[in-house]
């Protein structure tokens, strides 16, 4: 959402971002819910590579993530 554009932790840009997929997810649930297993499932993927990718780095904040490319730039290629 809008909330999370002036966000520096990454904690809260997530919770931010969970809140906003689901609400996409919910409205998209009366139309397709085929569509909106698939965008779970992309979200899924998504989210669990940038907790690895967060892990890996130890990263707290936006800051930390510039050099994540030059220490697992796949694993930064799928976020």
């Amino acid at each position: 959402g809008w909330g999370g554009l002036n966000q520096t932790q990454l904690r809260k840009i997530l919770a931010y971002s969970s809140i906003a997929h689901l609400g996409w997810m919910i409205l998209v649930l009366q139309f397709s819910p085929s569509i909106t297993l698939l965008t779970l499932l992309i979200y899924l993927v998504m989210t669990f590579s940038t907790f690895l990718l967060f892990k890996l780095n130890k990263a707290t904040n936006i800051n930390t993530l510039a050099t994540s490319w030059s220490k697992a730039p796949a694993l930064t290629a799928l976020t």
